[in-house]
Formats: structure tokens, C-alpha cells, sequence
């Protein structure tokens, strides 16, 4: 297998520039809305991926990779001013395109919620491109839920909470042992009385 990552990847197949490829790989990280989430993804850099075609891509796929999708920067993503990533559903190679901004949520539908890319298709634009369920405005309504659900999930973290503090014990009492006298406390030695100089021998 080719792609071994445990996390989504991003596959670059087209190798002509470089700068194209962080430029690609730096939208897929960037935060969206105000920083409340991002596409979780992991960039795969080979270049025995040059060139493939999806079926090719989806042949490299571990079976049992624990993603649903895999995401594809190729010619066009490289040079079209949308960054257009090319999506595939790696159980029945379902295609889409889809502008980085909205990655975020397609990963999330088709991963935990389980979801398949293939109900995605009608929220497809005119122009070829997935740019959330709803277009752009439902992308919006999305993220304003989101931010509202992380903010009522704050606050309730956040609310004080009863601080508690244990008494800290003292040192447990001294066992008796049977047939022993109980342990006393220790005594004080009696100062010794200076012995009185005697007086010097005569003789």
C-alpha cells in the first residue's frame, strides 16, 4: 500500500510547482469560521502518486482504513483560483469537487456521521463545485450552529463548581502490642550537676 495514514488523506498527485502544493496544503489547514473548526487531514507527499487517476487512488487505499474519503490535489486543484480538492468515496469512488472551506463539513458527514459522498451530490453549485449542503449560506447557518453549541458547552464547563477540601488526617496513634506496656512519651534526660573544682594538692 502506498497511503498509510490513520487520519484523511491529502494526496498530491500533480508535482509541476511546489509553491502550489503549500499553497493547497495551507487552505485545507486554515480555520473556518473564526477559528471553530478545520479539515482534519493528513498531506501525502509522494511522488509515486504522480499522475494517478482515481481508480489507481482508491487501488493504493488500505481496505480497512478507518476513512471514508480521500482527497485529491491534482492539476486542477493546483491551478484553478477556487483550489477545487477532488473528494472520492473510497467504497464506490463517488466523486465530487469541493472548495477547501467547506472540506471541514464533508469530513465530518461522511465520518462520523457515516454518511456517503454520493448524497452530497445534489449540493453540488452550478460551477462544479460542493461548497456546503445548502451552498455557502448553509455552510454559514452550520457554523453559526456550531459556534452557538460550543458556547452553551463552555458555559457549562466553565460554571463555578462547590470547591471541596479534605481534612488532611494527622499521623495514626501508636499501636499497642499485647503484653506490652503502652509507648510513653520520651523523657528528658536529667542535667548532671557541675562537680565542684577541688582545691590544688599540698605536700
Amino acid at each position: 500500500m502506498l497511503i498509510e495514514t490513520d487520519l484523511t488523506p491529502l494526496l498530491r498527485t500533480d508535482f509541476s510547482d511546489d509553491d502550489a502544493w503549500q499553497a493547497v496544503r495551507a487552505a485545507v489547514a486554515a480555520p473556518v469560521g473564526g477559528g471553530l473548526t478545520r479539515a482534519d487531514t493528513e498531506s501525502v507527499d509522494d511522488r509515486r502518486l504522480a499522475d494517478f487517476a482515481s481508480e489507481q487512488i482508491v487501488a493504493s487505499v488500505d481496505p480497512d482504513a478507518p476513512y471514508a474519503v480521500v482527497v485529491v490535489a491534482d492539476r486542477r486543484t493546483m491551478t484553478e483560483a477556487a483550489t477545487p480538492l477532488l473528494v472520492i468515496d473510497v467504497a464506490d469512488r463517488t466523486e465530487l469537487r469541493c472548495v477547501p472551506e467547506a472540506l471541514w463539513a464533508l469530513l465530518t458527514d461522511t465520518g462520523v456521521r457515516g454518511m456517503r459522498l454520493a448524497e452530497f451530490l445534489d449540493d453540488v453549485g452550478p460551477d462544479g463545485l460542493f461548497r456546503g449542503v445548502g451552498g455557502p449560506h448553509g455552510l454559514e447557518r452550520r457554523l453559526a450552529a456550531l459556534a452557538e453549541l460550543r458556547g452553551a458547552a463552555a458555559a457549562h464547563l466553565g460554571a463555578p463548581q462547590a470547591a471541596h477540601r479534605a481534612e488532611i488526617p494527622g499521623p495514626p496513634p501508636a499501636a499497642t502490642v499485647p503484653g506490652r506496656p503502652a509507648p510513653q512519651a520520651a523523657r528528658t534526660a536529667p542535667s548532671v550537676p557541675a562537680r565542684p573544682s577541688l582545691p590544688p594538692a599540698t605536700g
